[in-house]
């Protein structure tokens, strides 16, 4: 019991209280008995009185003091020692960042980078999500908050379908841009959830440190982050572009730009938290939904362990309990006799007269 602690010390001084009612309370029997003797004389008042019975008004007033200081030990509260706490299933908060550069445009996963991402994201992640809140930024050379984190999935829906390479004001690919505008969001939510960053890219960055982006989201608020890298790393593939001709190729300087994937700095973003994941989804088909469960899984389990030891918890009830049970022991006490016990109606028989 070293090291018990309490919420509440200030109360103690409540106990200057209880000893005006303890002072109160013994003022109240002298009177009494004063009265007592004034009525009658001590020879005919110990016949008047039942025995035992000046000593009860007594007991009750000391159970009740003893009620109040239990519960002024129960308002102060006491902790000690160590407990199991049950807490509520938090849910997860998931933020997607999905890369809108013309990169995204690349054939390289069928029918494209961009618009495999959106159905992975509209026909496997939504159905695995089961309530949890959802939004979505899209960036390239800056981040825009497309759909805030809503669990409207409908709503979402329609605000993915329209999501595509016009949807910022700049091109490019700043990913540590979009972690960042991420993690702003987060802190600005007031709910009580887990909290997850989804980053689908190929991983083509110009020089927005995503990497200590997404180590500053980790140690400020807990944010893990799932970055999907989709593309081929080894060949790349060209990117369509529209043209006077109809559909063309992006070139620079006359030769054919292939996009490659950058599967070394996204699996340095997702390692940068100790629940982060790198999935290296490259042109092979994937299910997003199962690798959200997985992920989900493990951000679960780690609650598991959190709320099964509680150090210290409150332990306000016994006394509490102790309070509330000398109360109802001293409302049945009496200060008199005890009424008498009805005596039993037995019919006798009449009895005969001798002749």
């Amino acid at each position: 019991m070293s090291n018990v602690t309490f919420d509440n010390l200030q109360l103690l001084n409540l106990l200057w209280a209880l000893l005006g009612v303890a002072a109160v309370g013994v003022y109240g029997i002298w009177r009494r008995r004063r009265a007592l003797r004034l009525f009658a004389d001590a020879h005919l008042l110990e016949r008047l009185t039942v025995p035992g019975g000046r000593l009860r008004p007594l007991v009750r007033l000391s159970m009740i003091v003893a009620g109040l200081v239990c519960l002024v030990a129960a308002l102060i509260g006491p902790r000690w020692g160590e407990a199991t706490q049950m807490l509520l299933r938090r849910n997860i908060d998931v933020m997607i960042l999905l890369d809108v550069s013309r990169s995204m445009l690349a054939r390289d996963i069928a029918p494209s980078r961009l618009e495999r991402a959106k159905l992975a994201i509209r026909d496997d992640l939504l159905p695995a999500l089961g309530g949890d809140r959802v939004g979505l930024i899209a960036f390239a050379g800056v981040p825009a908050l497309v759909c805030p984190l809503t669990s409207d999935y409908g709503f979402f829906r329609l605000a993915l379908v329209d999501v595509g390479t016009m949807s910022t004001a700049r091109g490019g690919t700043l990913i540590g841009d979009a972690i960042r505008k991420a993690g702003a969001i987060f802190e600005e939510s007031k709910l009580e959830s887990h909290k997850l960053i989804l980053l689908i890219t190929d991983g083509e960055d110009h020089e927005s440190y995503p990497v200590e982006a997404a180590a500053s989201v980790w140690e400020d608020q807990r944010i893990p982050i799932i970055a999907l890298a989709l593309g081929d790393p080894e060949q790349g593939a060209r990117i369509p572009v529209p043209g006077e001709r109809g559909e063309q190729f992006l070139e620079f300087r006359g030769e054919a730009v292939r996009s490659r994937a950058d599967f070394a700095t996204l699996e340095q973003v997702a390692r940068a938290s100790e629940q982060g994941a790198f999935v290296a989804v490259g042109t092979s088909n994937f299910d997003l939904g199962d690798i959200f469960r997985r992920v989900a899984q493990a951000v679960r389990s780690a609650e598991e362990q959190e709320r099964r030891t509680v150090r210290q918890p409150s332990q306000y009830h016994p006394f509490a309990l102790a309070a509330l049970l000398l109360v109802l022991w001293e409302s049945c006490l009496r200060d008199g006799p005890r009424p008498p016990a009805r005596a039993a109606f037995r019919r006798e028989k009449p009895r005969e007269v001798a002749a």
